[in-house]
């Protein structure tokens, strides 16, 4: 009975990986990005020269997760962000000098369905962002 079951969890595992469109998004946020920016209903992405930036926020918006995936590029230190209401809010600086690795900060929020947008402000001025991401 329990081989059975094992099974069953992973093959429900695999159909979600594929209704995700093949998006492998690990416990650290995504490692790759379609172009739409879709990965699931709380989670956007961008694509950027030197990694992935993805935000991740429940259904009833009141957390957000915001993770840079870096996998190559010299020396950066950036701030991870995001925005809502028009409001940008970040965390400190960091040196994000590590590739691959997951730079990641996450938050409680008021409960809202206000869209949120994650960001990286990188210290030459550069902004990214997500598409937005819609909690409810």
């Amino acid at each position: 009975m329990r081989s059975g079951l094992r099974g069953t969890v992973m093959a429900v595992t695999a159909v979600a990986l594929i209704g995700l469109g093949g998006v492998p998004a690990s416990a650290d946020g995504a490692t790759s990005c379609p172009l739409d920016g879709w990965i699931t209903e709380g989670s956007r992405c961008s694509k950027l020269g030197n990694g992935v930036l993805s935000a991740y926020t429940n259904n009833a918006g009141n957390y957000i997760k915001v993770n840079y995936y870096r996998t190559g590029g010299g020396s950066l230190t950036a701030r991870i962000g995001y925005e809502r209401l028009g409001v940008n809010n970040y965390w400190a600086n960091q040196n994000m000098n590590l590739a691959p690795f997951h730079y990641e900060r996450s938050t409680a929020l008021s409960a809202s369905c206000s869209s949120i947008i994650g960001k990286l402000y990188t210290n030459g001025g550069a902004t990214y962002t997500t598409p937005a991401v819609q909690p409810c």
